[in-house]
């Protein structure tokens, strides 16, 4: 320094350049000059030298700004979509920056004040005027995937096959890196607003994205050979990837923001790793980083992976799964799809608008469309075919074949180039030869993961398997032509088709794993053991999808019925995993189309509908953990309340009739014949679970810090450790007083249903004015103008795929709704006869419901003193996301026989809330006044499953 100082204190004075390696900046009263040679006139007010800027650093800086850019054009792109070889060319990429949905989990949060200050002005009156005063339930939204991210630096993103988990991952990266250039002044384009507004409620700053495919980290060569998964072999990885993208000088700058905390380190597909050993190993890496990083962590997995392998539930991390996407998320998208096909130049503006309206029409008139969109994925491929064929597809299978060969057909005419075909020069070889090429190049590749549960090894398609498996597909031409066809095909395939990618030198994968069961099942239907092979897979859950989209084919476009059946008929009497799949191939055959076949497979007591009924009644109402676990009960009920009901649109219609009720649910067949329900009244009598009247105990039971703490993470814990332990026992019993029953009655057994909710729609409900209270009726003439002018007005999740299926609790009706269907119920009773005159089915009052879920004693819950757990109530710890279909938690049986007491469902009551002990039930209540409703669903925690937890709502609340 000394010497430094001394050479520009020369320099200063003498005026020749300064000495190497030295930048000099002097500063004058009239401004600053840098550079130098200079002549200083007058007094120099400051002089700063700095030192010649590092090598090493330099190139470091650079090779991170490499990086970044190069994040930012891998995720901004959208390969799915680039298929239109046609394209001018002066049409640029699709860019995910301006389609991508913010995706939502199943999970709800209070909103805050300023979001409430931020709603429209009549929302926010309304939700002023009703929840005014202390105790009132706030109005909830969807808690976001950036803000599950936000809220807990360990996430585990979970999600149904094309959700969007990598599409998410992408768009994080995406805006992280295009921050991460704005910050180190590069002139890339900005979106408005600047990239961190893309991620609203994001807490976590300009991170640096580090994005690892875990099925790339699963076939690094080190990590095979390591004796178990670590750090080391993590940043190993990470240098190597980087090297390959010619930036290997950023990987220290990487690895220094990871235990700084200044990168988000993104762990991508955690379900495509498969095999124990080599998921050891991902795992305990992943586990490392998780304990040796400051830098938040992501993880994707699918949900059923993820719940069918133990290994795959890593501990200390959050878990949220993604929401399906609402009719605002999929409107929006369809007006960004064809805004950006316009504005890339591949649609002029007279088309779009008509195309977009098509579009928005077909998805808001057909429901079964509306299901196939409610994932990311499908919706694109819905947008894929409308755009490029006109035509929509109504069914999984189907929609996907059509994807599949609109991606083919693309790839086969390259702009310019002679179509593949031409090129083969094969008179005989056609499209569907290349289709069942590429279909035993998915087979392959599933196969391989089914390899991979014993042996290690991703489930990619190494350029070796390919080239034998496209030979393979010319076998009747010697070596030498059917290796050369096949090469041919293989530069096709590596230039890209949409479909299989060259991920690497020598490796190729799906653009999506479900593309890739598609193809499994389309080649797996054709072969000559298909029953054999069939059966060999059922025991296996990733190979489900592969067998329900195969069967949803063979059904729909191949008008196959005989090879499903008789796959299902042996299926169903299997274990229970292969008996709820049974059960969702059944209604993927479908029930008119079984008749059609052969009418016998309907009859009782052995058609193959009324075993299936059987077997999944059983399955849900006697299945525990570990064979039948409540995920595997909800996937046999789901399918089982299809099977009795058909979809619930078809039961909502004047004279709807249910095919094959289940035989709980007596409201359901009433007014068939008579030959059809013959044993309609000892199901009745079953229904009614009957309370004694006398003395029991009452109060609200829930542990202190679940109202007097103000600290929301001390209250919860608290609360746990209250419900988990014998602690709040005393304390519990301290809250508990003597209470009375004076008369006795009978409480339902199970929540009302929508196969029940239907028949009060069907009934027309909703137009009558005798089954309403005068307040009931008064809001729902002010409703809204479609709940007077048509008669199919319904609760707003009625249509919703996660909470519609027929054995589900009805979701979303308000007090008003619900005494009306208590009331038209009683009046159908006397009017059938199944009701004696003098009795009457109303609403419970709190005491009513209260005693019915406790029994006489104090116990907590309505099965004991034992802590709440999955298998004994459908709650936040359950994992379902969503309201389980009824009577599937039979360990949660109260001693009165009511099930789903806890969890699952809030309940109304009749009961005001400012007086919890009046006996009498209310008759109506004013739009402002409080109600008493259970208070535990499916998403809260266990801090809320108490016998004696109320809350107070108003009558119109669609919570």
């Amino acid at each position: 320094l000394h010497e430094a100082c001394a050479a520009l204190i020369a320099w200063v004075e003498s005026g020749p350049p300064p000495p190497p390696g030295i930048s000099v900046k002097i500063a004058t009263q009239s401004g600053s000059i840098s550079g130098a040679p200079v002549q200083v006139v007058g007094r120099a007010d400051s002089v700063t030298f700095a030192a010649p800027p590092d090598p090493a650093q330099a190139r470091a800086d650079a090779a991170l700004i490499t990086y970044v850019r190069r994040t930012v054009a891998e995720c901004n792109a959208l390969p799915l979509v680039q298929i239109d070889r046609t394209d001018p060319a002066q049409s640029r990429p699709l860019q995910l920056a301006r389609l991508y949905i913010s995706l939502d989990t199943t999970q709800t949060v209070a909103l805050t004040d300023a979001e409430i200050a931020a709603l429209p002005e009549k929302t926010r009156e309304r939700l002023t005027q009703a929840r005014i005063g202390e105790g009132t339930q706030r109005p909830a939204r969807p808690l976001s995937a950036v803000e599950a991210l936000s809220r807990a630096p360990r996430l585990m993103l979970l999600g149904a096959p094309g959700s969007g988990k990598s599409t998410f991952v992408s768009h994080l990266s995406l805006c992280l890196a295009g921050e991460a250039l704005r910050i180190r002044d590069q002139p890339d384009p900005q979106p408005e607003g600047g990239w961190l507004a893309c991620l609203p409620r994001w807490t976590h700053g300009a991170c640096l994205p580090v994005r690892i495919i875990l099925r790339d980290l699963a076939a690094f060569a080190p990590l095979a050979q390591a004796p178990r998964g670590s750090l080391r072999l993590l940043e190993e990885f990470l240098t190597a990837t980087l090297a390959d993208a010619g930036c290997t000088a950023a990987g220290p700058l990487l690895i220094d923001a990871l235990r700084n905390g200044t990168a988000l380190l993104l762990f991508d597909g955690l379900d495509e790793v498969v095999g124990d050993a080599v998921l050891t190993r991902v795992i305990a890496t992943i586990q490392a980083a998780a304990q040796s990083y400051r830098a938040p962590i992501l993880v994707t997995c699918r949900v059923l992976d993820y719940q069918e392998e133990p290994l795959r539930q890593i501990a200390g991390v959050t878990t949220q799964t993604l929401a399906e996407l609402t009719a605002k998320q999929i409107d929006g998208f369809v007006g960004d799809w064809y805004a950006e096909l316009e504005a890339s130049g591949r649609r002029p503006a007279a088309q779009t608008a008509a195309a977009t309206r098509a579009l928005r029409e077909a998805l808001g008139s057909r429901p079964e469309l509306r299901a196939l969109a409610g994932t990311p994925l499908l919706l694109t491929v819905i947008a894929l075919v409308h755009a490029f064929r006109g035509t929509l597809p109504d069914a999984r299978a189907l929609l996907y074949a059509e994807c599949i060969d609109l991606l083919l057909l693309r790839w086969r005419q390259p702009r310019g180039e002679h179509d593949l075909l031409e090129r083969l020069n094969l008179p005989q070889f056609r499209s569907s030869d290349l289709l069942a090429l590429m279909a035993r190049l998915g087979y392959e590749a599933h196969q391989r993961a089914e390899r991979a549960t014993t042996q290690t090894g991703p489930a990619d398609l190494d350029e070796a398997a390919v080239m034998a498996i496209l030979a393979e597909g010319f076998a009747r031409y010697d070596a030498p032509r059917k290796f050369q066809l096949a090469e041919i095909v293989l530069t096709a395939l590596t230039r890209g088709n949409g479909l299989l990618l060259k991920r690497g030198p020598q490796v190729y994968t799906f653009a999506h794993r479900t593309f890739q069961e598609f193809l499994a099942g389309f080649h797996l239907k054709s072969q000559r053991d298909y029953r054999k092979l069939c059966l060999e897979r059922t025991p296996l859950a990733h190979w489900h999808e592969v067998l329900t989209l195969m069967v949803g084919y063979q059904v729909l476009q191949d008008r196959e019925l005989e090879k499903p059946l008789g796959l299902v008929e042996h299926v169903l009497i299997r274990s229970a995993l292969e008996q709820a799949l049974a059960g969702e191939l059944l209604v993927l055959i479908g029930r008119e189309r079984a008749e059609q076949y052969d009418p016998a497979l309907l009859q009782l007591p052995n058609g193959l509908w009324p075993q299936a009924r059987t077997v999944l009644l059983r399955l849900v109402t006697q299945g525990r953990a570990p064979e039948a676990p409540a995920p595997l009960r909800q996937r046999a009920g789901l399918a089982l309340g299809l099977l009795c009901y058909g979809p619930l649109e078809s039961l909502d219609r004047p004279a709807a009739q249910a095919p094959m009720p289940d035989p709980r649910l007596p409201f359901a067949v009433l007014g068939l014949p008579a030959q059809r329900h013959s044993g309609w009244h000892k199901s009745i009598a079953h229904y009614w679970c009957p309370i004694e009247a006398g003395l029991f105990w009452s109060g609200d039971d829930r542990p202190k810090e679940a109202d007097d703490d103000e600290n929301p993470l001390q209250r919860a814990a608290g609360a746990v450790r209250r419900a988990l332990t014998g602690q709040s026992n005393a304390e519990r019993r301290e809250m508990l007083r003597r209470a009375v029953i004076r008369t006795p009655y009978q409480i339902a057994r199970y929540p009302v249903t929508n196969a029940d909710y239907a028949r009060f729609g069907a009934a027309g409900g909703y137009t009558e004015q005798r089954w309403w209270t005068e307040h009931g009726w008064a809001w729902l003439q002010g409703e809204t103008k479609r709940a007077q002018a048509t008669a199919d007005y319904r609760p707003p999740y009625w249509t919703a795929l996660r909470f519609n299926n027929p054995l589900q609790p009805v979701v979303t009706v308000t007090w008003y709704e619900a005494a009306a269907y208590c009331r038209w119920l009683t009046l159908e009773g006397h009017a059938q006869g199944w009701l004696p005159d003098d009795h009457e089915i109303r609403l419970p009052t709190w005491h009513e419901w209260e005693r019915a879920a406790r029994h006489i004693d104090q116990r907590p819950h309505p099965w004991g003193d034992a802590p709440p757990d999955p298998e004994r109530a459908n709650y936040k710890d359950t994992g379902l996301g969503a309201s389980s279909i009824i009577g599937s938690f039979p360990r949660g049986t109260a001693a009165s026989g009511a099930q789903d007491m806890l969890g699952n469902v809030m309940e109304w009551t009749a009961t005001p809330y400012e007086r919890p002990d009046q006996a009498a039930p209310e008759q109506d209540f004013t739009r402002g006044e409080g109600v008493i409703l259970s208070y535990s669903g499916w998403s809260d925690g266990v801090e809320s499953l108490f016998c004696g937890a109320r809350f107070r709502f108003i009558p119109y609340d669609r919570y």
